[in-house]
């Protein structure tokens, strides 16, 4: 009797803190949303912007990566920066929208990117600082351009387009040739061609849980 309760608390213990592994390495198992397959047909230079959101449904996300299409020739560097704001990135005309100034937008930082191996085709995958979106919410996305210029899909101005899965839903979305001006072009819609990656964040209470049970059996296990 007393070896199947030791036998049953090592296998419990052994599926939380699999569970919590699982949890806290999220990383090492990220989800892929695909935007828009392509190929695009439409671009802009060295220095525009693309705008998107990403809204989470019941889980917080971290969006960590993404692969876009783009001017730069085969397996040539370029650069990525990404700002993010609260709520909605999209809108115009240039004078106006949430793309036309600075206030509310934060930069997360500059992501060295690769294009693949087909000029003007989609990047690899690019490592972007990590886009934080809280359950329910929506966050505002621009990815300037530097050594290379977006490229996506759209011509004209139908709605735009959204993408989605179970977590999160992708709207895209606007360009700008001067980002955060009232000057230069506004163009919508311009559909991302390429895919995000991310990671669903775990909630805090299911962390406690699995933290709790944890200890409550390292504690049983030393008066045992």
């Amino acid at each position: 009797m007393t070896y199947n309760r030791t036998l049953m608390r090592t296998n419990l213990l052994r599926s939380l803190t699999l569970a919590i592994g699982v949890s806290v390495a999220g990383s090492s198992f990220a989800i892929t949303l695909n935007a828009h397959p392509g190929p695009a047909n439409n671009g802009g230079a060295t220095g525009w912007a693309m705008f998107l959101n990403l809204t989470a449904g019941a889980n917080a996300l971290s969006v960590t990566g993404l692969t876009t299409a783009n001017t730069a020739v085969a397996n040539a560097a370029f650069s990525i920066e990404v700002f993010t704001r609260t709520g909605t990135a999209l809108g115009g005309p240039v004078g106006s929208g949430p793309g036309s100034s600075t206030p509310g937008w934060t930069s997360l930082g500059i992501a060295s990117a690769t294009q693949g191996a087909v000029s003007s085709g989609v990047s690899l995958l690019v490592n972007i600082p990590d886009i934080a979106v809280g359950a329910g919410s929506t966050v505002g996305v621009a990815l300037r351009f530097t050594g290379a210029g977006p490229r996506y899909f759209g011509t004209g101005a139908p709605a735009l387009s959204n993408f989605s899965d179970a977590n999160v839903t992708l709207t895209t979305g606007d360009a700008r040739s001067a980002p955060f001006t009232t000057g230069g072009s506004f163009f919508s819609s311009r559909a991302m061609v390429g895919r995000i990656e991310y990671d669903v964040v775990p909630e805090p209470a299911t962390m406690l849980i699995l933290v709790g049970g944890i200890g409550a059996l390292l504690r049983r296990r030393k008066r045992a």
